[in-house]
């Protein structure tokens, strides 16, 4: 199955022609979130980012993910319910045609707590199923650190559910905007501070725990230079707090970069056992699966996608 996989959130986009191995024949990333599409065109710059992808193999499948698929994206592709096999998010894709080629736009999840309360996510889903496949899982938790944290739920190869925390979005504000963040002195990797804020964000409730890097600067206990690092210990500790309980299958780190390297110290810290997965290679994985259900049959048949 070979087609080209877009990922494309509200700040990047990343695409990929793929071959039916999963190796990579070409690819593009740039900053062309869906912030940057000039009047909501975008088939317009998809064309232009992946021109030669596009000439290069005429009528080949297109499958994007992520936040293309959401109300300010290109086409809205409603939430498919928790709980969901890849099978069930691709039968909920918005399928079109560009330029010849046709295409598909995954849906995201969504679930309920047992308050009635709804959690979502776009792209994460994806990710979520490549990894499980790339490591041979059927149960698995999983923890996607960002912007918007995720923590989800794999049983028997189903998403069963998840929980969204703020938690990237809350440091930016407190340490940027807020008196709780006034005090720091740059964003140094102290990891002794980092560990105490992880321990004092898993026992007391966030809104009080964020206020210890002010008053503990004040005080003299935290040097200004190691605020940043508390701050965010906090905020991780009390994520980790709330993160699903049971020991179901493995606990999955799916990330990259400094995010990696700082939940698994977290994760290291609080004892729990975990692998590490590349985000950007699960997020392929999981395109694979997606084009595979969607488009394979058909190709096998000699018929039109």
């Amino acid at each position: 199955m070979e087609f080209i996989g877009v990922d494309w959130g509200s700040t990047r986009f990343r695409a990929w022609a793929l071959l039916d191995d999963g190796q990579i024949a070409s690819g593009v990333e740039s900053d062309l979130g869906l912030k940057s599409v000039a009047d909501g065109n975008f088939s317009g710059a998809l064309t232009e980012t992946c021109g030669e992808m596009l000439t290069g193999a005429p009528g080949m499948p297109i499958l994007l993910s992520g936040m293309v698929g959401s109300r300010t994206g290109w086409k809205e592709a409603p939430y498919c319910a928790c709980p969901a096999s890849i099978e069930d998010v691709t039968a909920a894709a918005i399928r079109f045609d560009i330029a010849g080629h046709p295409a598909a736009i995954l849906p995201g999840a969504t679930c309920v707590d047992g308050n009635g309360h709804a959690d979502v996510m776009r792209g994460e889903e994806i990710q979520i199923f490549g990894a499980a496949d790339m490591l041979g899982l059927k149960d698995a938790t999983i923890c996607i650190p960002g912007t918007h944290a995720k923590w989800a739920s794999l049983v028997g190869g189903l998403l069963t559910g998840f929980q969204t925390h703020v938690t990237g979005e809350l440091f930016a504000l407190l340490r940027g905007h807020s008196l709780v963040g006034q005090l720091a002195d740059g964003d140094d990797e102290d990891l002794d501070a980092f560990r105490r804020g992880i321990d004092h964000g898993m026992k007391k409730a966030a809104a009080h725990a964020v206020f210890a890097a002010r008053a503990d600067a004040l005080q003299g206990k935290l040097a200004p230079k190691a605020v940043s690092a508390f701050l965010s210990g906090v905020l991780i500790g009390n994520e980790l707090a709330a993160r699903p309980q049971g020991g179901m299958g493995a606990t999955i780190l799916l990330a990259t970069g400094v995010l990696a390297e700082r939940y698994a110290v977290a994760l290291e810290h609080v004892g729990e056992q975990f692998v590490v997965v590349d985000a950007k290679e699960a997020a392929r994985a999981g395109q694979m699966l997606a084009a595979k259900t969607l488009w394979q049959h058909a190709a096998a048949n000699g018929e039109g996608a």
